[in-house]
């Protein structure tokens, strides 16, 4: 998921009923109007295309907008296609149906491009020619104002989609042509347009005046034409011949433009290398053509690239990564194929080696990458790879399943420190472990959208063991119904980017418990854990507090702990939202504190109700003196700064007498409770 996280695309994946299993952060910065339908996982297709304030509501036609657009969807086909958007912007989108039914779909922002689009076809309309740009069956798929004009003078119309050699038959039934033409005349001179290398063909009017025709084709099948009056000019020779080497430069010009616009489709506009497209288009291929055996995929990933990107920005990062990858293209032979996939992963497809020839390539690319350094914003960084290879075999015959395992393969290299060649082979730990590893993703994906998720709540008693409260523990009930414990399925989570759905589920079902809780008047509460990652991301703080706004008072029954201080990259920006909660009547407190090295720094930095002490330390608390003096520490420091303290994993009557004697007197543990269904703890 870190990796769908990273792309500057918008994904999304639809199940064979069309709802969506799937997407990263930048589909919804794409398309900002589905925030106000909150979790999108579960909602089809026709539900995201028909959302009132939707993309289609800025087009002309609205119906037939969503019916042509939905069409598209449920076709397929991989065809690219654009689509307007509420800034202003376009965004190109490709959607591929697999062999089972699913739909992957990615949108790519090209207001850029299409924005350069418009300046030259704008310029192409106020040309004093007319142009006209035809497909490989000589259809009209383009032309401008003053093309249009000249025909309608004889009543013809130009819309796209026309076969050219219609359009001038129509025109020569309605006079445009001179009289005295051949009875073959149209005939000729498509046959003339056609000829290669292009011709200048001249053209006698009814009117007494002569057009010039210039044709020209591109490598792609496609023809430029540029339409001339040359009445005037025929009278003025010298004055011809400076007019033709301009039409000359401006069809090159144009011709140039369109096979830019060609090449856009396949390649990568910041590197210049094939995009992910373009590779799996290759791969396919090769897997339809060539001994399987033959075949390699190299995943690789820049190692430590998010440090550049803080240290200089992400304009200058982009510099190092076009640099890379020209840099990359170099050490490899003239065949193989080097990609960009997003961000700061390529790929590379090797043929014909066996996988001692591709770990000698692999490790090469290691080395020669720490023989140079390479400059973003004025300074220089070394970088390393983390690279991993996959071979194709009948388990690995489509590109998709040959990416996965490279990618697999990769996060196995990263795992284990960096820098480093790993190959897909589920005989090795490494790689069955970070197999099994990923594939909790769809399991939690899939608990996500059934509902499979549950809470059990744990209470949290004082030191006459009243119930003050109770910490929402969750479970995943897996397909044949047995219950996981969030140290199953959370580090999965965390790695591959999905904690932040999973802290909302809980979040939204811990606000319904304690709603219970204040409807039969009970003075108690459920504290909920919350990552710092999460609350980190804007979209998961304009959601918690629409949800405090929607329930006004549902904070007195209601506390959250944040966890994963380790992982807080923007403390400040943290700081100011607890602030903010807290202002509002939320109680928060640092949990996990004292397992780590930064639970005083922590403290220290974010404004908080109240510290839970790790169990860990309660745990070891008689038999080791820094544990005891850690307790001792941080019950002074909750003391003079005001702060509830509890004490958690408390299991043991001796524990229970410590804690009181060091001053503690909250408490939670299986010594007083053990976690249930939170059903169960409630009735």
């Amino acid at each position: 998921m870190s990796a769908l996280e990273s792309l500057k695309d918008g994904f999304a994946l639809f199940d064979p009923e069309d709802r969506m299993v799937l997407h990263n952060r930048r589909f919804i910065e794409i398309f900002p109007f589905l925030e106000t339908l909150g979790d999108l996982h579960g909602l089809t297709f026709t539900a995201l295309a028909s959302v009132p304030s939707g993309e289609w509501s800025w087009v002309d036609s609205p119906e037939d907008y969503v019916a042509e657009r939905m069409r598209r969807h449920h076709a397929a086909t991989g065809e690219p296609f654009n689509i307007p958007l509420e800034n202003g912007g376009w965004a190109q989108v490709r959607e591929y149906r697999t062999p089972d039914g699913w739909i992957v779909a990615t949108w790519t922002d090209i207001s850029a491009l299409k924005s350069d689009e418009k300046k030259l076809l704008d310029a192409i309309d106020s040309l004093g020619e007319g142009f006209v740009l035809l497909d490989a069956g000589d259809r009209i798929l383009l032309a401008n104002s003053h093309m249009r004009e000249m025909f309608a003078a004889a009543g013809v119309s130009l819309r796209s989609g026309r076969a050219l050699h219609e359009v001038l038959e129509e025109a020569e039934r309605g006079g445009f042509f001179a009289e005295d033409i051949p009875a073959d005349f149209v005939a000729s001179l498509m046959a003339e347009l056609r000829e290669v290398p292009a011709r200048r063909v001249e053209i006698p009017l009814r009117n007494g005046g002569w057009m010039l025709v210039s044709h020209s084709h591109t490598d792609d099948g496609h023809t430029v034409g540029v339409w001339t009056e040359l009445t005037t000019q025929k009278k003025r020779e010298a004055e011809l011949i400076v007019m033709r080497e301009q039409l000359r430069q401006q069809t090159e010009a144009l011709a140039e433009f369109a096979s830019l616009i060609a090449r856009h489709a396949r390649h990568d506009l910041l590197t210049g290398l094939p995009n992910r497209f373009a590779l799996e288009e290759r791969l396919g291929q090769l897997l339809r053509d060539r001994d399987p055996r033959e075949i390699w995929l190299a995943f690789i990933d820049l190692d430590h690239f998010k440090g550049i990107n803080d240290a200089v920005g992400y304009a200058a990062a982009d510099e190092l990564l076009r640099e890379v990858g020209q840099f990359l293209r170099g050490q490899v032979r003239g065949d193989d194929m080097v990609a960009r996939l997003g961000g700061d992963e390529f790929a590379l497809i090797l043929t014909g080696l066996d996988e001692s020839e591709v770990l000698r390539i692999a490790r090469r690319l290691n080395s020669a990458t720490h023989g140079r350094s390479f400059m973003a914003g004025g300074r220089s960084f070394a970088v390393g790879l983390s690279i991993g290879l996959a071979h194709s075999t009948p388990a690995l015959a489509t590109p998709s399943s040959l990416l996965a395992a490279a990618d697999t393969a990769c996060y196995v290299a990263k795992d284990a420190g960096r820098d480093r060649v790993q190959v897909y082979d589920l005989g090795d730990p490494k790689v069955n472990v970070t197999q099994q590893r990923l594939s909790w993703a769809e399991r939690i994906q899939l608990g996500l959208e059934l509902d499979r998720f549950s809470l059990h709540l744990q209470a949290i008693v004082d030191d006459h063991r009243n119930v003050l409260g109770y910490e929402a523990l969750i479970r995943l009930i897996d397909e044949d119904g047995a219950s996981c414990g969030p140290g199953q399925f959370l580090p999965a989570a965390r790695r591959l980017g999905l904690m932040g759905r999973i802290d909302a589920w809980v979040l939204r079902h811990a606000t319904d418990l304690a709603l219970r809780l204040i409807s039969r008047g009970a003075q108690q509460y459920i504290s909920v854990n919350v990552g710092a990652n999460s609350l980190a991301d804007l979209a998961f703080q304009r959601n918690l507090i629409d949800l405090l706004e929607m329930y006004p008072g549902v904070e007195q029954a209601l506390r959250m702990e944040i966890t994963e201080t380790e992982e807080i990259d923007d403390i400040g920006q943290i700081s100011a939202f607890l602030s903010d909660l807290r202002s509002r009547g939320l109680h928060i407190y640092l949990d996990d504190f004292g397992n780590g090295y930064n639970s005083f720094e922590a403290l220290k930095r974010l404004p908080v109700d109240g510290i839970k002490i790790d169990w860990t330390v309660t745990r070891d608390l008689l038999q080791d003196p820094i544990d005891e003096a850690l307790m001792r520490a941080a019950i002074s420091i909750a003391r003079s700064l005001k702060l509830e303290l509890v004490a958690e994993g408390v299991e043991q009557e001796v524990q229970l007498a410590k804690l009181r004697e060091l001053g503690a007197f909250r408490y939670q543990g299986f010594f007083f409770h053990r976690p249930a269904e939170a059903e169960a703890v409630l009735s």
